[in-house]
């Protein structure tokens, strides 16, 4: 399992936040490794809150050659040229369009290295919102099934893993209709890894 993806300096994107791609690679190994307890630890990277998780066919280091591609264009080739461009119209973020038509949003990072922070943009084309809590459970259901542990998603099921694993709240009921449903189903038809 990967703590992070590989991608160039100096952008940043949590691909475990962000990237249905690598997030699908990193299920599909959990069959070699074996260790789902492994999984809280990257995990905790998805943080608490709601986010946009691409899921279009570009690789994180697409989308980072896209970018920088982007600010080269700009002659932006510094931290301090791209903190200016940033802030130009008194908002702090841009917003730059890849050639698959999503929106990615380009933050200052904290990291002097990885000072481009990137996330796709809220409602972007080849994206979905989804909630931490989902995107956690939909992660763990999908690994304990590569491994054999369950092999249907029920109420109990989801919630005894949501305990065990994620330290959350029981679901009143799990129907094909819910967003942990809609994010199973995205994340099995995805077939590329990121």
């Amino acid at each position: 399992m990967d703590e992070n993806c590989q991608i160039p300096l100096p952008i940043n994107l949590n691909c475990w936040k962000h990237h249905a791609g690598f997030i699908k690679k990193q299920i599909d190994s959990v069959k070699e490794t074996k260790e789902p307890d492994q999984l809280k630890f990257y995990l905790l990277k998805i943080g608490e809150s709601q986010m946009d998780l691409y899921f279009g066919e570009y690789s994180p280091v697409r989308i980072s050659e896209q970018i920088l591609d982007c600010l080269h264009r700009k002659k932006i080739f510094s931290a301090l040229l791209y903190k200016d461009w940033l802030s130009k119209d008194g908002k702090y973020y841009q917003l730059v369009e890849l050639k698959d038509k999503s929106i990615w949003t380009l933050r200052l990072g904290d990291d002097a290295e990885r000072y481009v922070h990137i996330h796709p943009g809220r409602y972007s084309p080849n994206t979905v919102r989804v909630k931490a809590t989902t995107l956690k459970t939909a992660i763990f259901l999908l690994c304990l099934e590569q491994l054999g542990e369950i092999k249907s998603f029920e109420t109990e099921t989801i919630n005894n893993i949501r305990k065990k694993y994620l330290d959350e709240p029981p679901l009143k009921s799990f129907s094909g209709a819910s967003g942990i449903s809609r994010l199973l189903d995205l994340l099995r038809e995805i077939n590329r890894a990121g």
